[in-house]
């Protein structure tokens, strides 16, 4: 690996505009991703206009707190920063021409990328290896059928079910992440983003997982952060002939510049690391001890034993307690849904109505190893309950576990 250090304004001069034209929009295009020029009211009329009447978008308008980094306005966003950014780049050459040192522009550029790019790995790759981005199937998702999830679902059960293959993901990022900080290691983190990120973005075009763009988005600039050094790979892997990889800088010739550098470098890569551990929960609270699936062995309304029918509106079939919400399953298969409140020092559960809050339901229970029983006010009328316990780890997908040797496959 060579260091050399940025080339005099005039050895640019001969650099092509296609080139000089390219160092622009990357510069520029990067620099206002970066920035939440989408969330400037300004600019969102501009944005939602171009998405009405260019790309036939119709009544296109920015939501937020979706959850999608696919939505219309991205697109249309994303289109207004492409054209933005490109007659932005032809005004700057235009203007300048061959009076700027691109090679300085390119060098800059590289360095917020590398930046830019392993910040975000680092955020991808702590959630996962912190188990804050999958987590392990809970009561609802194992009561679907698989007809019922979504393919990104199944994406997201199948990380949550296995933490291994989640940290292992996590950890491709974090290390790709934390190598592209340095010069002399940024090529092969751009290689292990690139490894990493492909197979992040086939699995969101493939699974229909609203993050399409900025995935693409960030296997792009990795490809940006290897560039330089594209074709000394080639040599080195595919004509087998010697080859170093770049690493031009900027060259600091007195003391207190390297200093200074190394001050700034180390306060920039801990300042990152802090506001991305910092800015997310890792830790999860623990279960509560009612938390768990309740088949209804007995169901007895104002005095009245309702059997278990497949087509009663009325009776439960199901009781579903996780540590902050609850559902009833009725035996059509209708559910509904509330806010759980529980008291175990006097043994009450409090079903609040997420539509209506001042509907609340309240149930005296016993709770023994393996069964539950209530009693309390159902929409006005005395019940009283029996329930067999189902934990997580009865079902099939969560007590497999893993086998050295299988004598036949378990493919169900």
């Amino acid at each position: 690996m060579t260091g050399t250090a940025i080339p005099p304004l005039s050895s640019t001069n001969r650099w092509p505009f296609l080139h000089r034209l390219g160092i622009w929009f990357v510069a520029i295009y990067t620099l206002c991703y970066a920035l939440p020029l989408d969330s400037i009211f300004g600019i969102i009329p501009w944005v939602e206009a171009i998405g009405n009447s260019v790309l036939g978008m119709d009544n296109m308008k920015k939501i937020t707190n979706t959850g999608s980094g696919d939505t219309s306005f991205d697109y249309a966003y994303l289109f207004f920063l492409v054209i933005f950014s490109l007659t932005l780049a032809l005004i700057l050459e235009l203007i300048l021409q061959k009076r700027f040192n691109y090679a300085l522009l390119y060098v800059l550029t590289q360095t917020f990328v590398r930046y830019y790019l392993a910040h975000f790995m680092l955020i991808y790759g702590f959630v996962k290896v912190f188990e804050a981005q999958f987590r392990y199937p809970d009561f609802y998702t194992l009561e679907k059928t698989y007809g019922e999830s979504s393919p990104m679902g199944i994406v997201w059960r199948l990380m949550g079910l296995s933490r291994p293959y989640s940290i292992f993901g996590g950890l491709g990022e974090v290390i790709g992440g934390l190598l592209l900080f340095f010069r002399r290691t940024k090529a092969l983190g751009a290689l292990v983003v690139i490894a990493v990120m492909t197979n992040v973005v086939m699995l969101n075009f493939s699974f229909d997982i609203p993050v399409k763009l900025f995935s693409s988005y960030l296997l792009l600039l990795a490809f940006f952060v290897l560039s330089p050094d594209v074709s000394a790979i080639y040599r080195f892997f595919i004509l087998h002939k010697p080859s170093s990889l770049n690493r031009q800088s900027i060259v600091l010739s007195k003391k207190w510049h390297r200093i200074t550098h190394m001050v700034g470098k180390t306060f920039v890569i801990l300042f990152i690391l802090f506001v991305t551990l910092n800015g997310h929960s890792w830790t999860r609270k623990p279960d509560h001890p009612l938390r768990g699936l309740y088949e209804v062995k007995s169901f007895v309304l104002e005095n009245d034993t309702l059997p278990p029918l497949t087509t009663d509106t009325v009776r439960w079939n199901k009781l579903m307690i996780e540590n902050d919400f609850a559902e009833v399953r009725l035996m059509n298969r209708n559910t509904e849904s509330f806010m759980s409140k529980i008291d175990e020092k006097a043994k009450i559960i409090a079903l609040k109505s997420y539509q209506d809050s001042t509907l609340v339901h309240t149930f005296h229970y016993t709770l023994q190893k393996d069964s539950l029983s209530i009693h309390g006010v159902w929409k006005g009328k005395a019940l009283k309950a029996g329930f067999k316990r189902k934990q997580i780890s009865d079902y099939n997908l969560t007590s497999r576990g893993f086998h050295w040797i299988n004598e036949y496959p378990y493919n169900r």
